[in-house]
């Protein structure tokens, strides 16, 4: 038996990161279940192509618009709690969707559902921290968050496949109803695990809003992301409809490209997880992934692509979403220590978080507008003067982390020295 000096602190449990990360990815599939079920309830309710898309896109907007305000309120609330209600709440609209007989009344659950991905996406990721940093060493944080950064195209491959997949079987009320019961059993799970969490501890979960904004770090990184969102969710809508019109593919060629090349960013994710894992300098690797895509997108986006070369342009929008998929990793991983300390986290991640569903709201039209004011060849330079800047408040970022690494617990720094 080991003498108390010589005892080692046992390593944090996967379970609690794993099962913070799964919440996410159940958040994240309510993005892709829409857009899989939009026809069938835009026949079956009467609905316009414009309530459909408004039903879509409602919480991407929610999540620009409330980001910073559901932060805040995660932190008066506490973060278990936060998350446990979000969960209910996600089951809650899912059934109240499948009852919905109007497109108001579709509107208005998909509204709670909105307020329900905020939830779990402001809460989840301080709590994977909370659990990776449990053993007192912080080395598990840049691989946990690196992991929890493929929670969105992990979350709407899984929505778009397992709910049209249950349509098809029924229909798509009868695929609402199974995704309450996947929300439901997630929420019987989480107050099953909430106790335990904190047995003979104090609340961790609980934070008390800090007098002091996040730092100032916590705008530099959220601004970078938000700059990265743009450049990388305007690429992947304007992928299918370049393949189709200027590539000449098939519509449902364009749309397998499409969805090959979201999920390639889960590769990226998994090679900085790995590189954070061995305690390599991120500098070079967050350069590559910002900067190379975008001039790797002057080959993919290109006037009068001369015929055969289509399948050439779809593995280069692949390559370069795989390569691009390392920064959320790393931006991610970066976070707990921009935020300038615990009680700032889940105000900075409300920042991050708005940051970045702003992105992915600007960055289709931006994009769209680009390309039918000066044509294709401009898309490449408009990614060019999105990644550029992103670099530079990455690095600032990376600078501010690098002046802190003398007060970091040992092994703690290798995901921003």
């Amino acid at each position: 038996m080991q003498p108390p000096s010589a005892q080692v602190t046992p390593p944090p449990s996967w379970l609690p990161i794993v099962g913070c990360y799964l919440a996410g990815v159940l958040a994240a599939a309510q993005l892709g279940k829409m857009s899989a079920l939009a026809p069938l309830i835009a026949a079956d309710l009467q609905l316009s192509l414009t309530t459909v898309a408004v039903a879509i896109s409602l919480i991407e907007v929610g999540g620009a618009m409330l980001g910073v305000v559901a932060g805040a309120l995660a932190s008066r609330l506490g973060l278990a709690g936060s998350l446990l209600g979000s969960l209910g709440c996600l089951s809650l609209a899912a059934v109240g969707s499948a009852l919905a007989h109007s497109g108001t009344a579709l509107l208005a659950w998909r509204l709670l559902e909105a307020a329900a991905y905020l939830g779990v996406v402001v809460t989840a990721p301080v709590l994977i921290v909370r659990a990776a940093s449990s053993a007192g060493t912080g080395t598990r944080v840049g691989p946990a968050m690196a992991l929890w950064s493929t929670f969105v195209p992990v979350g709407i491959a899984f929505g778009a496949w397992g709910w049209s997949e249950v349509a098809a079987l029924s229909d798509w009320r009868t695929a609402m109803f199974a995704g309450a019961g996947l929300a439901g059993a997630a929420f019987l799970a989480a107050v099953f695990w909430r106790p335990r969490a904190d047995a003979g501890s104090p609340d961790r979960t609980a934070i008390v809003p800090a007098a002091a904004p996040p730092h100032i770090a916590t705008w530099w990184l959220s601004t970078s992301f938000g700059c990265y969102a743009v450049f990388e969710v305007g690429l992947l809508a304007l992928l299918p409809l370049y393949l189709t019109r200027e590539a000449g593919l098939s519509a449902a060629e364009a749309g397998r490209w499409a969805a090959l090349a979201a999920l390639a960013t889960i590769a990226g994710s998994a090679a900085a997880a790995l590189w954070m894992r061995h305690g390599g300098s991120p500098r070079w690797p967050v350069l590559l992934a910002l900067l190379v895509p975008a001039a790797l997108l002057f080959a993919v986006f290109t006037e009068g692509r001369p015929a055969g070369t289509a399948t050439t342009a779809a593995l280069l929008a692949v390559a370069l979403n795989a390569l691009s998929g390392a920064y959320p990793s790393f931006a991610f991983a970066w976070l707990p220590r921009a935020a300038g300390g615990a009680p700032q986290l889940v105000r900075a991640n409300g920042i991050f978080t708005q940051f970045g569903a702003s992105g992915s709201l600007l960055g289709p039209p931006l994009m769209a507008w680009c390309v039918d004011r000066f044509g294709w060849a401009a898309a490449p330079w408009l990614g060019l003067a999105l990644t550029v800047p992103a670099a530079l408040f990455a690095m600032r970022t990376l600078r501010h982390l690098q002046a802190q690494r003398r007060g970091a617990p040992a092994g703690a720094t290798g995901a921003w020295r």
